[in-house]
């Protein structure tokens, strides 16, 4: 019997858990530092005008090299030093449990593989690219991370709560694929861009502010309950007005199901 052939980095893993300076870094050839410089190359063209101010903020201070893959460990020291977010070493799809785990502790994991050369204009797959030109930037923006860290403590609750409705594992997956891998918002200058799986995609990029995809308002009970397909580019796609109503949106709701602890509670007691 034939086994189903998996893409590299969608296979399940568990993280490396070790300290981000003591991962080895991949001896990368000149093909793979290549692929990393033409698609730096091409998202530097596409995003201006399209991904949202502080995606390019953070993108200014990230400072990814243009022309070699830059380290795990370099990257999670710019983060760090802005958000106190760090980066973990992962082979591919880390499990709901342990990923929401990472993201309540203020961790973000990441692949340090590069995808191949005839994959640079579309891959499934979470490469290295993806994680961090697609995930790094936000994740020096502090409003953007305290939406990141409840949805990360609102997932483990979904696991450890025996009182949350078991609904709850498959809600959260789909508001993070419409949110942080496909979200748009509203900026002072136009529709803009800050899912991840668009913004590390040149035709995701183009395709997702053209007339092509519905452009959805933002409603989280109609995200968690809405199914997605990662083997084409989105058809539908949710705007938020600000990062801001992405925070108040996500802890009200995760309040309201029994994911999160209100916090004004918290205070009275």
């Amino acid at each position: 019997m034939e086994t189903e052939f998996v893409p590299r980095g969608m296979q399940e893993c568990i993280p490396d858990y070790r300290d981000i300076h003591q991962v080895e870094v991949p001896a990368y050839t000149d093909i793979e530092h290549h692929t990393w410089a033409q698609l730096y190359a091409n998202q530097s063209r596409v995003l201006p005008g399209r991904a949202c101010s502080e995606f390019m903020s953070g993108l200014k201070e990230v400072g990814f090299p243009n022309e070699r893959i830059p380290s795990l460990a370099e990257i999670s020291d710019r983060i760090e030093a802005y958000t106190g977010w760090t980066l973990t070493r992962v082979d591919g799809l880390v499990p709901n449990y342990e990923f929401f785990k990472l993201l309540s502790e203020r961790i973000f994991p990441s692949t340090d593989f590069i995808r191949r050369p005839d994959e640079i204009e579309y891959t499934p797959s979470p490469d290295m690219f993806h994680d961090l030109l697609g995930h790094a930037p936000l994740l020096l923006n502090p409003r953007f991370c305290a939406f990141f860290e409840d949805f990360g403590k609102a997932g483990v609750a979904a696991f450890e709560n025996s009182a949350v409705n078991p609904a709850a594992r498959d809600w959260l997956p789909r508001i993070y694929w419409y949110t942080v891998e496909y979200g748009l918002i509203q900026n002072p200058d136009g529709l803009r861009i800050y899912g991840a799986g668009i913004l590390s995609s040149p035709k995701e990029v183009l395709y997702s502010l053209s007339e092509g995809p519905k452009k959805l308002p933002f409603d989280l009970e109609v995200i968690a309950n809405k199914t997605y397909d990662i083997w084409h580019m989105q058809e539908e796609l949710f705007v938020i007005d600000s990062f801001d109503q992405l925070e108040n949106s996500f802890y009200a709701w995760a309040c309201g199901h029994g994911l999160l602890t209100d916090r004004r509670t918290e205070k009275r007691s």
